[in-house]
């Protein structure tokens, strides 16, 4: 009933403009309670409604069962709903079509509250079945309750200008770049605090042990990404029916139709992602809501040539360099979304990719036949060519942070800029002919590819750019020169601006150096006799890991620690020190603990979804360098324990599986040059975004 006066409220708002304020606060009231009551019922353990005993368990701590919240389609609509309703609040203050276009936008998803509604009863054969489901065991980390409510309000504030924007191109006029300016810069910030939460995650996550692999949902939200920051490096400049004057509203409605369409990739079963929603899914509803937006920018595009649009701006170096970061980053959109349809139309027809991975050759040896073939129907589906997209990044990114350097020094005279800019080329060249610094990071066991070489010389030249873009965004960002009466608008936007590109490009180029010199090792290991003893991983450190503490129960499986110690191998210092978790409900199968299935199972993550059971998480412990991680993969010996002749024994129970010392495991060691840096950069970049965005004013913005 609650859910239907909301959608009353909201048809009445857009009807009524007198009574829309009045109408849009009374809705939004609905929608906390209807929001505070669900975390109530989580936050208690109300396994009475199907959408808690779903989703929650009593065991889990609070701020999960909070999490819970968007953990679930029922959940996450009527998130993404009350976050709607406070903006119509806010957008109804502006006249035009702002405030209309938001509510117009929020209808579909409080239609699909009704649908799909999360207060809905769990039924007899439900609780019969089992007192809870339980939470999905990857997600109980501390980063469920902060990577997914930011990806979320990023693609909301992306909505919001919408109908803003629509005005613009069919009026040519209205508040849009005010609007855009006030929440596209928070959604840059937000979206990319999302996108490194969600990196960390799954770096540290079993399933994953990669920063970024290019998901199908990864993949879209990079082009939302692009598309984002495409067009706000072009409002500044923007005028109703002058300079970017179609391009840009026509962009943001764009924008705003892929961040929906990257809600859809997340609900739609045809590509396989490591981001999934479970069962009846608002698949169609998300289609609709995106159709219509893209719809409404080509119609709006359309109508806008009724007026007469002027750019009188002179053309100078600066306009240029804003225009070819605007349509570049607008092309590696296209490019994400070529591949994702690309990939859709192969599902659907059933096209399979035709290099399938190298490591097929190896699990088909300890797999069975339906699991290899399982295994490479979803490689057919979604496979991404890591090294060509390295190989093709690395000159992109070498030409942007040469161009970028020339825009950011801060030196008066065109020529003497280029001829810096021109020494910049020469030293890079030089860095990669003569010095080569990066080959001491390459053991020749990458992982993604096995003709890393290729890339040797163009990433020591890209060394050499990304050391010019940064020393020139740096020298943009000092004070230096700053005149009396410019100190506001060098800390509003000036300095920010500088920091934002320099953390960009260096994390760039950290992400590239970790993923194109990736290394691997394996160490062969006996237990428990490599209990509590010096393993050495590499030529300085070596892993101490301690016995395994846990108790087995048979309705939750084995739940171990494993502390762990890394070493100097030359005395014995402790360098640092943490621990491993892991659950296995599984019983011990014949082949199943081979050296090869471990080995690919820490180097994809698919096969790791693939071979293991949902009661089975093992997360590899991470050594931080400045120079590069380690990150350790330690093998799980299912849920069993040894006694003191050193055989295996199950616990609550005294029968002996019959394993020994001679039985022996896998060390995965996986090598990442510069992954410090990497999170350096993005963290100093989303340090000075936040900064930008809540300072900067609405003439000064990016």
């Amino acid at each position: 009933m609650a859910i239907f006066l909301s959608l009353t409220l909201l048809v009445g708002a857009l009807c009524l403009p007198r009574k829309r304020r009045l109408l849009l606060w009374l809705n939004f009231s609905i929608l906390i309670f209807l929001t505070f009551s669900l975390c109530w019922h989580l936050a208690l353990d109300h396994f009475n409604y199907a959408y808690v005993w779903l989703y929650s368990a009593p065991d889990l701590k609070l701020y999960l069962k909070f999490a819970n919240l968007w953990g679930g389609e029922e959940g996450t609509l009527l998130f993404l709903s009350l976050l709607l309703s406070g903006f119509c609040l806010r957008l109804c203050r502006y006249p035009g079509w702002a405030g209309p276009g938001v509510i117009l936008l929020t209808l579909p998803f409080v239609v699909g509250l009704i649908i799909w509604h999360p207060f809905q009863m769990t039924t007899a054969e439900q609780l019969a079945h089992a007192p809870y489901q339980g939470m999905n065991a990857h997600l109980t980390k501390f980063w469920m309750a902060i990577h997914p409510p930011l990806i979320f309000v990023t693609y909301l504030l992306l909505l919001v200008p919408v109908g803003a924007a629509a005005e613009a191109l069919v009026r040519g006029q209205g508040p849009w770049k005010e609007i855009a300016l006030r929440y596209s810069r928070w959604a840059w910030v937000i979206l990319s605090a999302g996108l490194v939460s969600g990196m960390w995650w799954a770096y540290e996550d079993y399933f994953y042990g990669q920063f970024w692999h290019w998901d199908p949902v990864q993949t879209a939200s990079f082009v939302v990404w692009c598309w984002l920051t495409a067009y706000l490096h072009g409002l500044r400049a923007y005028q109703p029916l002058g300079a970017y004057g179609r391009s840009l509203p026509f962009l943001s409605i764009l924008t705003a139709a892929a961040a929906v369409g990257s809600m859809l990739v997340t609900r739609n079963g045809e590509l396989i992602s490591s981001h999934r929603y479970l069962g009846q899914t608002s698949l169609l509803l998300l289609a609709f809501i995106s159709g219509v937006l893209l719809l409404t920018a080509f119609g709006a595009l359309a109508l806008s040539f009724r007026h007469k649009f002027q750019d009188k701006s002179r053309m100078t170096e600066g306009r240029l360099m804003i225009q070819i970061a605007i349509w570049g980053f607008f092309s590696f959109g296209l490019i994400g979304c070529y591949f994702l349809g690309e990939a859709y139309v192969r599902a659907v027809l059933e096209v399979p990719k035709d290099k399938p991975p190298i490591f097929f050759a190896l699990i088909a040896n300890v797999s069975s036949a339906d699991l290899v073939s399982l295994l490479k129907e979803q490689h057919e589906k979604w496979t991404v060519d890591n090294f060509s997209v390295n190989q093709m990044l690395v000159p992109i990114v070498f030409v942007a942070a040469l161009f970028g350097g020339h825009r950011f020094l801060p030196v008066n005279g065109f020529k003497r800029r280029v001829s810096i800019t021109i020494l910049a080329l020469l030293l890079s060249i030089a860095l990669a002919e003569v010095v080569r610094p990066l080959q001491i990071f390459y053991d020749g066991t990458g992982v993604t590819s096995v003709i890393t070489r290729r890339n040797f010389y163009q990433l020591n030249m890209l060394l050499g750019a990304v050391g010019y873009f940064s020393l020139a965004s740096l020298l943009y960002a000092l004070p230096i020169g700053v005149r009396r009466g410019k100190a506001k608008a060098y800390f509003n936007y000036i300095a920010p601006v500088g920091i934002i590109h320099m953390g960009v490009m260096v994390g760039l180029f950290a992400a590239l150096c970790a993923s194109i010199l990736d290394s691997n090792s394996i160490r062969e290991v006996t237990f428990p006799a490599a209990y509590d003893r010096p393993i050495s991983i590499s030529k300085r450190y070596s892993l101490q890991i301690s016995r395994p503490v846990g108790d087995y129960d048979k309705g939750t499986g084995f739940q171990a620690v494993t502390r762990v110690k890394l070493l100097l191998t030359d005395g014995g210092q402790i360098l640092d020190q943490g621990q491993t978790l892991y659950q296995d409900g599984r019983v011990p199968l014949a082949g199943d603990v081979g050296p090869i299935r471990q080995y690919c199972e820490a180097v994809d993550y698919r096969f790791a979804r693939m071979s293991r059971s949902g009661a089975h998480m093992l997360n590899p412990f991470i050594y931080r360098g400045w120079g590069y991680d380690l990150q350790v993969w330690l093998p799980a010996i299912n849920y069993l324990d040894f006694d003191d002749r050193g055989k295996f024994v199950a616990h609550g129970g005294s029968e002996s599986i019959g394993y020994n010392e001679s039985t022996e495991y896998n060390i995965v060691i996986k090598k990442f040059p510069m992954m410090i840096w990497l999170w350096i950069g993005l963290g100093l970049s989303l340090t000075a975004g936040f900064y930008y965005a809540l300072f900067s004013r609405k003439k000064n913005a990016l």
